[in-house]
């Protein structure tokens, strides 16, 4: 039996809904993936400031790893009150670890390294980090370009976070400034639950050096691990300037997938 040209254009219009409804399907499904993954798994975050130089540069865009630290409010961004103990999943953040986190006060995303954990101290002596009474290993790699944020000559120093036993937690670079308002501070014990963030260019860097800039952060202004620089756009910041793109080469291609 063969259908008339009258039942063919009948079911036309049916066939054009039912090819719309799996179009719209589509669409829905792929945008619930997207915001699903961003949601709860890694979501970008865009590097705005100089305070984690030489390890990230503006114009960086990180992928921060929601999972590594569990859900609160912060990383889903979303009041929940039910949370236990403020958090749920995920584990403990670690020395070393470069971290997003909501600022307690002034409700923005910042970056940081995290330095000290509960129950660790941490004190500047004359530009030299000691955590938990010992000085941290630094050398000297040589002169640092100037940053953009001071006219001052810096060094560019290798330096490594170890534990009590003498273990290595952590290794990477940063700049430092001589005779700075941070290169001396009182010795701070860290409380449960929080935790003492820096920047890796020491002297351009609010954080929890300062009260009046950070303080201890909580855990539950954690958002997320940096995991990796997914890439890197070519732009520089300069004081009383907007940044601007350089257009003849408008990707910086060896950061490109660069892991933290």
């Amino acid at each position: 039996m063969t259908m008339s040209e009258d039942d063919q254009a009948s079911n036309k219009p049916s066939q054009e809904r039912s090819a719309l409804r799996e179009w719209l399907l589509l669409v829905l499904t792929i945008g619930a993936l997207f915001f699903g993954v961003r949601w709860f798994v890694f979501e970008p975050f865009r590097i705005p400031s100089e305070s984690m130089l030489p390890t990230l540069e503006v114009g960086d865009m990180v992928v921060v790893s929601k999972m590594s630290y569990g859900y609160g409010d912060f990383s889903l961004d979303m009041d929940l009150p039910f949370l236990p103990d403020d958090r749920i999943l995920g584990g403990d953040p670690q020395p070393g670890d470069i971290a997003v986190f909501r600022h307690p006060k002034f409700k923005r995303n910042l970056i940081k390294r995290i330095i000290g954990v509960p129950g660790d101290t941490v004190q500047m002596v004359n530009g030299q980090l000691f955590l938990n009474g010992e000085p941290m290993p630094q050398k000297l790699v040589g002169a640092a370009t100037n940053t953009s944020l001071s006219n001052k000559p810096a060094q560019l120093l290798d330096e490594a976070l170890v534990d009590r036993q003498g273990e290595t937690l952590a290794e990477y670079q940063i700049l430092n400034f001589a005779d700075t308002v941070f290169d001396n501070t009182p010795r701070i014990t860290i409380p449960e639950d929080n935790y003492f963030f820096m920047g890796d260019n020491r002297d351009n860097s609010g954080d929890s050096r300062s009260n009046r800039d950070l303080g201890l952060v909580h855990k539950r202004f954690l958002i997320g691990r940096a995991e990796v620089v997914l890439f890197s756009l070519n732009v520089q910041s300069h004081p009383g300037r907007q940044y601007f793109w350089a257009y003849w080469n408008p990707f910086r291609w060896g950061r490109f997938f660069k892991l933290l």
